[in-house]
């Protein structure tokens, strides 16, 4: 049974008014020194009797609190398509489970695919290359040439330094199919991550909860989310405590907490709001819940007495028993 305020003042002032009887049953009376003494008395030791057994373990259980949330995701991630488009395809359904990077919708991509053969056969390509390197060849060879004679007195300086810059130029033309070469090579690549980026796939492993778009909708900037993935493996839950229950805990902490179907499962501390709401005068408390079996629901009340322990959190677990 809960003992209200109002209960406990009624009954302190019944214990008073008793306590102003006498022993008889007789009002005391006020010019009977000894009988008023001994009704004081017996006030001051029934009273205090009555408080340490009734008031005191009353007024200290109201410090016990119990406060509800409901549990949440740990994880739950809208996933939106990065690039405008049309979509063509979607290879899962609403409640399906899916892994990490897994292919879960498709974006039309012909047109990339189109750009991507253009990539390769211009990164392919190498009329060019072979056609500067056979030049600057036929250049060095020239070089040769005139140096030897140069040395015979044959070719002047002149000529020497027209086959040196001859040299020189050939050498930048192929460097300049190079740079091309590379910058092809880039275009290609660029082409390839827009392709992949037309695959939407899962950043988590989770369950596909809501699938917002249809096979041939347009997907805009505005509007770019395609379906929702959660993580039920972790749960999270959120508690608006009073200050003196915050200020009493800390991160990494566990708790006991009381979920419905009489399950009770473990949680860690995860984070302690460093401010407290003026409106409610409470402070957010939030927990960490393995929950790797599925054994606790997600959505369901979660119940917290305030109370937390330093155990190692890996020893997180879920357990049955009846809901406190």
């Amino acid at each position: 049974m809960r003992i209200t305020n109002v209960d406990r003042r009624q009954t302190v002032s019944q214990v008073f008014a008793a306590c102003t009887v006498g022993r008889l049953g007789q009002p005391a009376h006020k010019n009977d020194p000894a009988q008023a003494s001994t009704v004081w008395s017996m006030r001051y030791m029934v009273t205090s009797l009555f408080v340490c057994m009734f008031v005191g373990p009353a007024l200290a259980a109201d410090r016990v609190i119990e406060v509800e949330c409901f549990t949440e995701p740990y994880r739950q991630i809208k996933i939106a398509a990065p690039e405008m488009g049309v979509l063509t395809e979607i290879l899962v359904a609403e409640g399906d489970q899916v892994s990490e990077l897994q292919l879960l919708a498709q974006l039309d991509d012909r047109v990339l695919e189109k750009s991507l053969e253009v990539s390769r056969v211009a990164k392919n390509a190498s009329g060019s290359l072979r056609a500067a390197l056979s030049e600057l060849k036929t250049t060095q060879d020239q070089l040769e040439s005139y140096r030897n004679l140069l040395r015979s007195a044959n070719a002047t300086d002149r000529e020497m330094q027209r086959a040196t810059t001859a040299v020189a130029v050939a050498d930048a033309k192929v460097q300049i199919v190079r740079d091309e070469l590379l910058v092809r090579q880039s275009e290609y690549d660029r082409t390839l991550a827009q392709l992949e980026n037309r695959k939407i796939k899962s950043p988590i492993r989770g369950t596909v909860v809501a699938i917002n778009k249809e096979v041939g909708e347009y997907v805009s900037p505005s509007d770019p989310v395609i379906m929702s993935v959660v993580d039920l493996t972790q749960l999270k839950a959120i508690f608006s405590v009073p200050r003196h229950v915050a200020t009493a805990v800390r991160v990494g902490q566990t708790a006991s907490l009381d979920f419905a179907s009489a399950i009770t499962g473990i949680g860690v501390i995860e984070y302690i709001a460093p401010t407290t709401d003026p409106q409610s005068g409470t402070v957010r408390v939030k927990f960490r819940i393995e929950n790797q079996t599925g054994a606790i629901p997600c959505g369901v009340l979660c119940r917290w007495n305030g109370v937390a322990n330093d155990v190692d959190h890996q020893l997180s677990r879920t357990t049955t028993g009846p809901l406190r």
